[in-house]
């Protein structure tokens, strides 16, 4: 026996000095003292180690990340379990939009904001798809037997962006669309992708939150790892939604863990210059909750401001979302309506619209059982039309969802930035 006292010696003393162990020991039924010692150190050192895997396999898979905070700046308690059961799975999903026929593509899908297609016009998608196009090109397969015109022609190509890059134009790797909710931002960045005709990837950012240590982290590089690999076959447009819920400031009241999760998300972009096809915009409708750090040059340099509709777009809205979606209407006045909805975003349009659809279908459906008993009647079926009297009611009974936003939040923030 060791010298030293240890808790397994007072328990083996307790056995060993029992009468039950004595009347063993006389009938001969334990006769080796020392193979009884080994026997039940042996057991406790199995114990010991299971012991110790368990507490290594929770230190490794359980601590949770302490980044979740309630108003009162209370942390939540630790979680125990399996983190892969939170965990944001890296799968990437490229979309691909197909032209339709008869339907509008692209930016002529966007009412109004001329200036902002202009700008994104001449920034950005002319400079984008020339450099797509040249990048096609140099990784075409050069043993492809071409006729001597298209071999001329490509040359050609390439000799005009020569030209281009002496200017040394830098396109922007990264954009910020920046506005009041329901401005159209989702929105225009889709049509965005359909100008440079190119994949799409869309992601919420607050999908990469989990409740464990360090898991958040690797969620955003994976993702950003898969959206790399992705551009390597052809040009990707990624669009990151809400990104002020994953990248806000970092003050003195924020968590080791929270400052981390925006380092990684930084470092990615810095990355990102890595990845020619690979071009992203992110949207926010609280630009004044960003770290600055995503705001510097290289990132999120070039900011866009996403605003109300303009009374032209208001009118081009009510037509697209009533006489261009083939709605049943009658004697609408689009300029009047516009006017009557100052004030009023490209969703709440859309919503006016839906409802006006809805009120005119209703008297529709309570004509089923006539046509089922066989007893509707041609004239039953005429005169059901969206009117210009239910869109004012419409209109008037629905209050715009900017009252809810402070509208200096935009200009405050902007005049910070300058």
């Amino acid at each position: 026996m060791p010298s030293s006292s240890t808790p397994f010696d007072a328990f083996f003393q307790s056995i060993t000095s029992g009468r039950e162990f004595e009347n063993l020991k006389k009938s001969g039924d334990i006769a080796d003292l020392s193979t009884l010692e080994k026997s039940l150190t042996s057991m406790q050192s199995d114990v010991a180690k299971a012991n110790d895997l368990m507490k290594n396999f929770d230190t490794k898979c359980s601590p949770p990340s302490w980044s979740d905070h309630t108003s009162t700046g209370i942390q939540n308690p630790p979680k125990t379990g399996n983190p892969w059961d939170e965990e944001i799975k890296p799968a990437i999903e490229v979309q691909h939009f197909v032209k339709k026929d008869g339907s509008p593509w692209g930016f002529a899908a966007v009412a109004g904001m001329n200036d902002l297609k202009k700008e994104l016009s001449e920034s950005f998608i002319k400079p984008l798809k020339f450099k797509f196009l040249i990048e096609k090109l140099r990784s075409s397969d050069p043993e492809n037997p071409t006729s001597e015109e298209e071999k001329k022609k490509h040359e050609m190509i390439l000799k005009l962006y020569s030209e281009y890059e002496k200017f040394k134009i830098s396109i922007p790797t990264g954009m910020l669309f920046y506005g009041p909710p329901g401005t159209g931002k989702t929105f225009i960045t889709k049509k965005l992708a359909e100008e440079l005709d190119c994949g799409f990837i869309s992601k919420n950012m607050g999908e990469f939150g989990s409740s464990y240590l360090h898991q958040t982290t690797k969620n955003i590089k994976d993702f950003f790892d898969g959206a790399k690999k992705a551009a390597e076959n052809e040009p990707i447009l990624l669009f990151l939604d809400e990104v002020d819920s994953l990248v806000s400031a970092r003050t003195n009241n924020v968590d080791a863990n929270k400052s981390e999760e925006v380092s990684q998300f930084l470092q990615e972009f810095n990355e990102l210059e890595n990845a020619k096809n690979l071009i992203v915009i992110a949207a926010t409708n609280r630009p004044d909750h960003l770290d600055p750090a995503i705001l510097r040059s290289g990132r999120l340099d070039k900011k866009i401001y996403l605003g109300p509709p303009d009374e032209q777009a208001r009118e081009e809205l009510f037509k697209m979302y009533i006489e261009k979606a083939g709605r049943p209407s009658n004697k609408l006045d689009y300029r009047e309506l516009a006017k009557l909805s100052h004030g009023y975003v490209s969703a709440d349009i859309e919503g006016i619209c839906d409802e006006v659809a809805r009120d005119a279908s209703r008297d529709l459906l309570e004509l089923i059982d006539e046509a089922e008993s066989g007893k509707l009647t041609e004239k039953e079926l005429s005169g059901h039309v969206i009117t210009m009297e239910s869109i004012k009611k419409t209109i008037l009974e629905t209050p715009s969802s900017l009252k809810m936003v402070d509208m200096n939040i935009y200009t405050s923030w902007l005049e910070k930035i300058k």
